[in-house]
């Protein structure tokens, strides 16, 4: 597609209104999987099961994750296991440092003990022909065993128009049993920690854009609102909005070694949380065609943010 038809369509996308879509889930119980469609075109897979590529160890083994995230034209723009980093899944959400039970342990990376979630139960999976919704409960158990917290993940799939799409994500975490800290990894000051995108590699040292401006360089540790990475034929972008604890929220934003937004929370200092008390986490992914221009995404995301 030439970049006028793309420039086309991104004016008329800021305009209409999406047209009748047919959502819809596929649930694949052997291989742990429940695939979103939008009229037939994939758009996410949530992998509830676990999940293991071959040749790597059985330690790794992970669930409860996004991958792959899609293109609108059906193009996988996540990585999972990824050679470099085995610990990366698609989009995903986890801890380097977490503190439970006078241990500390992670649920980004392998910790010891052990730490990460765990599929329980659907709480919600409702078919619209204007949006899907997905409710699931995680718990974390330590050890593989213990559960030291409740995760709640609601995801919200919007119809596709001309230039792009928004899939919003809840995600609550309640401490069970007793308190638990949340932290991003001191290392070199990066902080990094929460919701993570990492992408396949067709995002390799795509142009990097905030609402700062473009990055001529990987980003550590520096505030922003949202962070888009795209060619000039595709694009995904992460927005946070105003509400988010501690917004706005500090980032590290990759394309060194490939595509990686993750809008780092809480940071270098840790968060305890208390039963009875969830802490909210809130974003939209918005995945476009064309660059961060075409696609609109600084106007999408000031929609979003008095939306919200």
């Amino acid at each position: 597609m030439t970049r006028a038809a793309l420039m086309l369509m991104s004016l008329i996308g800021l305009f209409i209104v999406p047209s009748r879509a047919q959502m819809g889930f596929k649930e694949d119980p052997a291989n742990g999987t429940l695939a979103f469609t939008d009229s037939g075109t994939p758009v996410l897979t949530y992998r509830f099961g676990d999940q293991l590529k071959e040749g790597v160890e059985a330690r790794f083994a992970r669930s409860c994750y996004i991958h792959p995230l899609y293109s609108l034209d059906g193009r996988e723009i996540t990585d999972d296991f990824p050679a470099d980093h085995v610990h990366h899944h698609g989009l995903f959400w986890g801890w380097p440092v977490v503190r439970v039970r006078g241990q500390t342990t992670s649920n980004w990376e392998i910790g010891a003990p052990t730490l990460r979630q765990h599929f329980v139960r659907w709480l919600k999976r409702d078919e619209e022909a204007s949006h899907a919704i997905l409710s699931v409960e995680n718990a974390w158990k330590l050890g593989d065993a213990e559960i030291v917290a409740k995760e709640i993940v609601t995801i919200r799939v919007h119809p596709a128009d001309s230039v792009g799409r928004a899939i919003d994500f809840g995600i609550f975490i309640t401490a069970v049993g007793g308190p638990l800290e949340l932290q991003g990894t001191p290392d070199q000051n990066k902080g990094y920690g929460g919701l993570c995108f990492r992408s396949a590699p067709l995002l390799k040292g795509a142009r990097m854009t905030t609402d700062r401006g473009r990055l001529e360089a990987d980003a550590v540790n520096k505030k922003f609102r949202w962070a888009d990475i795209s060619t000039a034929e595709l694009g995904v972008a992460v927005f946070v909005p105003p509400g988010h604890p501690g917004a706005p929220v500090r980032w590290l934003i990759r394309n060194s070694y490939a595509g990686v937004i993750n809008p780092c929370w809480p940071g270098l200092k840790a968060v305890k949380l208390v039963p009875g008390q969830p802490v909210e986490l809130r974003y939209r992914i918005y995945v476009h065609r064309g660059d961060v221009a075409l696609g609109n995404v600084a106007e999408r995301y000031n929609l979003y943010a008095r939306e919200r």
